[in-house]
């Protein structure tokens, strides 16, 4: 063995034996802090936000022990809980495999595009108007599927859309494209009308009674006249339309145009979409609201208004 081997497995020797005790036995407090590792840090830039964090003693021995175990390109970003006890190793290792801390966010049914990307970012998973922009060039309202997910902060906004997109294809199943043939309908369609549907019914058990008064009204050419289709087209949401509402000029409009708008107005859940794809068909063509969550249904235009007179009444009372 040469003479310049021996010093460099002296000096080796030297800092492991000087750094072994750091490695394994940090005296520090027995406290569990949350740190955030932001995506695309480098391995100096994840050591000092650790020192910052007050969870390793040296920047220099954590990136050493980086080096030796070749983790410089497998450190994952996310949002981590260590224990200022911790070892380095046990940090280092947690970093590798990712074992992040995620954070777990609920998209409720109905949220439309600009919705959940303001949940997103309050829940500083991504940008809001990035998300917004992505998701409606890519034309996906309809189709992120409202669930709860765990995710991890400063998400990619295009990974976060794959997530929910994802999701929703799982659930749309071949049993579904089956039943789209039974039904005559494409699927677009079927997400358009579960879309108001989902924005209409309150009680699950009403869902596919709406979902069959609305294909009666397409067959028959009757305007849909939903309240959340103008809601949608103005952007604004408010418990009861004026009459100027009504007019508001938009494809969206279903008061002003015959047939389903040209896309879905939120993202509807499971319950909703399985509403139109077997609804339940009656003589009805219209409902009101008794304030209570569940409707009147009715087949004549008479006996609506009557159905309207005294949802109104109650509404005052």
């Amino acid at each position: 063995m040469d003479k310049k081997r021996k010093i460099i497995i002296s000096i080796i020797f030297l800092i492991i034996l000087i750094f072994t005790p750091l490695i394994i036995f940090q005296q520090k407090e027995d406290k569990v802090v949350d740190v955030f590792i932001p995506k695309g840090s480098s391995p100096h830039k994840i050591a000092q936000i650790l020192k910052d964090s007050d969870v390793i003693s040296s920047t220099k021995l954590f990136l050493f022990l980086v080096k030796i175990k070749d983790y410089s390109t497998k450190l994952q970003a996310g949002l981590y809980e260590f224990n200022k006890k911790d070892s380095s190793f046990t940090i280092l290792n947690k970093l590798k495999n990712g074992d992040s801390k995620n954070i777990k966010v609920i998209i409720p049914e109905g949220f439309n595009i600009k919705q959940i990307a303001n949940v997103l970012s309050e829940n500083g998973i991504c940008n809001e108007n990035k998300f917004i922009e992505l998701a409606t060039s890519q034309n996906l309202e309809g189709y992120l599927f409202p669930n709860t997910y765990m995710l991890l902060p400063q998400m990619d906004e295009q990974e976060v859309i794959k997530i929910m997109n994802d999701e929703f294809n799982k659930f749309w199943t071949e049993e579904n494209e089956e039943r789209l043939k039974q039904i005559n309908k494409s699927k677009k369609d079927v997400i358009i009308l579960a879309s108001i549907v989902e924005k209409e019914a309150v009680d699950d058990k009403e869902r596919p009674i709406i979902a069959g008064i609305f294909i009666n009204r397409l067959s028959k050419g009757i305007r849909l006249e939903s309240c959340a289709t103008v809601l949608y087209a103005m952007g604004i949401n408010k418990e009861r339309l004026s009459l100027e509402d009504l007019k508001f000029e938009s494809p969206y409009n279903t008061y002003r145009n015959k047939g389903l708008p040209p896309g879905p107005i939120c993202n509807p859940g499971a319950k909703s979409i399985d509403a139109v794809l077997n609804p339940i068909i009656t003589e009805n063509l219209y409902f009101v609201s008794k304030g209570n969550g569940t409707h009147y249904f009715s087949s004549t235009f008479e006996q609506h208004i009557k159905n309207k007179i005294v949802s109104k009444k109650k509404a005052i009372k």
